[in-house]
């Protein structure tokens, strides 16, 4: 019935009871049908028996105390500097906030056609941090009709006082220094309706706490911001609407055309919790739009807008203008550069830089190179730019009486520059070395005499004379006639082993310098003998393997493996009596024979 309800309306009996009787008067169908719907919808919606309905504050447009820093009827998250204020006389005017309609939604009546209220505004900052707001709202104009049921004075209601409203805000967190810098912000804010209204020309209610969570977000000039919050507020019914606790929101944003002017858009609404289900008229939305002319301490505010989603306070449309004075909304000013600090005496000054800048660093020789410094004044300061002079050839940088300087080159600075040593000499088995030594930029060679040693003589070592040990007697001779390389000692070989003794390497060694100093021998046959003890087999092969071993040892040493063959006789050649210690000695031998010869 009211509010712009879309619940769906019967045909009724000519006649309900609701608490009293509507006689069917058939004297004009529009009247038939207001009866009829306004009987059918208290029969849904009140208890059986209610004589009377209770109203509520109509009003669900609610400005914003500061119209400077607050959007319209959203508020922001920010909060005026300290004792900045806000004063501001604001007019907003609705058509239509309450309608009767039938079934199909087709207006029958309007209950409330208009009401003009002039709202009082004043917010003062406090802290940077907090911001107290009022807003006393003056019912200038309303015109209703009676209420179907009774109950409501709605056609005498022309001028009222409405529900004096406390707003307090405190700032919960910001990256803004002033409100016109960017970045985000969180508020908390409550809304306290005092119930100084007439609720009965619904134009006032009970007491009611609404707290809300403020956001907003601002880009250095345009911002957008959101409320979300909760009404609290004792419950009532009014014919097919539900007033109670309800959730509310709103979505608002600004965008400056210039710096006096900026515009702003918002769309707020609500809806009842505690209603059977969401319909319509418990969920009213509206849309508004306007500006706001921001010019020293003056502030004009006008807008306009319209009914989004209809519900019992939303109105076909509204328009509201407001005019107000307030701390005009500028950046705190700068703080005052510093007084310039005086200039510094200069360090030094061109004409006496002698006297000023006394620290000249020393010349210095670095890498070869003489580096020499000297005294400037730039700019009342002793700068010290060096110049590097590169020696002239046949020069180097070195010193001169104490000080460093360009002088001629020497043949040596050190006794490693001294190399024309003479090489070494043996004289009478002497000897002769000599070594440089650097003295005053000349090479001197002195000469040492060295007697050699015992054991020792002067000879040749890798191409150069020194001492090296004196040779070796010989043991090994060549018998041409009996075609064999004697040895005057044994190859000696370790027990029951064809390993070389280290004590015959010598004598294999002359060995080899003899097949190496005489070609003409082409091949020799190496043999290898035991003594009788033991097994002939194993012995045989021990022989073999010994004659090996001395023929692996003369290639080692480089001679050709095609000059040697070796052979192993075991016991069978004996050259002295095996019944002796001494003849089992001598048949453990390795011979040498020359087989072919030039």
């Amino acid at each position: 019935m009211v509010a712009r309800s879309d619940q769906t309306l019967r045909k009724l009996p000519e006649s309900r009871d609701w608490g009293t009787t509507v006689k069917s008067t058939r004297s004009t169908l529009h009247l038939l049908r207001l009866v009829a719907a306004v009987v059918l919808t208290l029969t849904l919606t009140l208890p059986t028996g209610s004589a009377s309905a209770e109203g509520f504050d109509l009003q669900q447009f609610h400005p914003m105390p500061d119209q400077r820093n607050n959007y319209f009827g959203t508020a922001s998250a920010t909060v005026a500097p300290h004792l900045a204020w806000s004063a501001m006389a604001l007019f907003n005017y609705a058509n239509d906030p309450l309608v009767l309609r039938d079934a199909d939604g087709e207006r029958i009546e309007s209950l409330v056609s208009q009401t003009g209220t002039l709202h009082l505004l004043f917010s003062l900052g406090l802290l940077d941090v907090l911001e107290l707001g009022v807003d006393l709202p003056m019912i200038a104009l309303q015109d209703g009709t009676a209420f179907p049921n009774g109950g409501l004075a709605l056609e005498d209601s022309s001028f009222g006082l409405g529900d004096l409203r406390l707003v307090p805000k405190v700032r919960l967190f910001s990256t803004q220094e002033h409100p016109l810098d960017s970045g985000v912000a969180l508020a908390l804010l409550v809304d306290l309706h005092l119930p100084t209204g007439d609720e009965d020309s619904l134009q006032g209610g009970d007491f009611r706490v609404g707290p809300r969570l403020a956001f907003d977000v601002n880009f250095g000039g345009p911002r957008i911001g959101a409320n979300f919050g909760y009404l609290y507020r004792p419950g009532t019914a009014l014919e097919n609407v539900t007033v109670d606790d309800t959730l509310g929101w709103s979505v608002a944003g600004e965008v400056p055309v210039s710096e006096a002017f900026r515009l702003t858009g918002e769309v707020f609404g609500r809806f009842t919790p505690s209603a059977d289900g969401i319909n319509r008229s418990d969920s009213p939305t509206e849309f508004l739009a306007g500006g706001k002319a921001d010019v020293g301490h003056f502030l004009l505010v006008a807008g306009a807008g319209a009914g989004l989603i209809n519900g019992y306070g939303t109105p076909d449309w509204r328009a509201f203008i407001g005019l107000g004075a307030a701390t005009p909304r500028t950046r705190p000013e700068p703080l005052p550069e510093p007084e310039p600090e005086p200039e510094p005496e200069p360090d030094c000054r061109t004409a006496t830089v002698a006297t000023d800048c006394p620290d000249v660093p020393a010349t210095v020789c670095t890498n070869g190179v003489l580096h020499t410094y000297s005294a400037v004044c730039a700019d009342g300061e002793c700068t010290y730019p060096v110049q590097e002079i590169r020696c002239a050839a046949g020069t180097i940088c070195g010193e001169d009486d104490g000080v460093p300087a360009c002088v001629p080159e020497p043949d040596c600075t050190s006794d490693d520059d001294c190399t024309a040593v003479p090489q070494p000499t043996c004289t009478d088995g002497r000897l002769t070395t000599w070594s440089g030594r650097c003295e005053e930029g000349e090479c001197h060679y002195d000469e040492t005499v060295t007697e050699c040693g015992e054991g020792m003589e002067c000879g040749i070592d890798d191409g150069v004379p020194a001492c090296v040990p004196e040779p070796e007697p010989m043991v090994v001779r060549v018998d041409v006639e009996t075609r064999r390389i004697e040895l005057d000692e044994t190859v000696f070989f370790a027990t029951g082993s064809a390993e070389i003794e280290t004590r015959s390497f010598n004598m294999l060694n002359q060995v080899a310098d003899v097949l190496e100093s005489n070609p003409q021998i082409r091949l020799v046959r190496i043999e290898g003998h035991t003594d009788s003890r033991g097994s002939r087999t194993l012995n045989t092969r021990l022989s073999r393997e010994r004659a090996d071993s001395v023929r692996e040892y003369l290639i080692r040493r480089g001679i050709a493996p095609e000059r040697l063959f070796s052979e192993g006789f075991g016991p069978d050649r004996p050259i002295a009596d095996n019944n002796t210690a001494d003849g089992r000695a001598q048949n453990r031998r390795v011979e040498l024979h020359i087989v072919e010869q030039d």
